[in-house]
């Protein structure tokens, strides 16, 4: 299939290597289970950054919902602090943190471009563009031009 710029088209163009080597590594974090603790859940995070640092994996928001076997919206939920311990919402937030400071050393080393880079912060990680309006009301000082016969007041005014 010839090459195109279409999303599509970049996953059918992908090398069968690649993609078994990806779909193996996607489906040893899935198979490890749901953890159901606290302590579980901060022991799969551990795991899931180990085994991104070990696999062909890179941290994700989508991946690390995978390893936790929970939706994407559950995460954002726990990292607001909604429907989970106070610890688990430091877990959650502490991960997209890395997941965070990963990104932008991929941008800031070369290796994903800007505009891919500051779309996954504004997808995963709720960065937003900032537009700041300031009125400004330009300082203008009037001058008035003197005429002949002012000025020769003005003159012999000060002496």
């Amino acid at each position: 299939m010839g090459r195109n710029s279409y999303p599509q088209g970049q996953i059918d163009d992908m090398e069968p290597s690649t993609v078994q080597e990806l779909v193996t590594s996607l489906k040893q974090l899935h198979d490890r289970g749901k953890p159901e603790t606290g302590e579980e859940i901060k022991q799969r995070i551990d795991e899931y950054f180990s085994f991104c640092q070990q696999s062909s994996i890179r941290p994700g928001i989508e991946s690390l919902c995978m390893a936790l076997h929970i939706s994407r919206t559950t995460l954002f939920n726990w990292n607001n602090g909604t429907g989970c311990s106070e610890k688990c919402r430091e877990l959650i937030q502490s991960a997209k943190a890395f997941i965070g400071a990963f990104i932008e050393q991929a941008m800031l080393g070369g290796k994903i471009s800007p505009p891919s880079g500051i779309f996954l912060m504004k997808n995963w990680l709720s960065y937003k563009d900032a537009i700041s309006i300031e009125e400004s009301i330009p300082n203008k000082e009037t001058k008035r031009i003197l005429t002949a016969a002012e000025t020769g007041r003005a003159c012999n005014a000060t002496e």
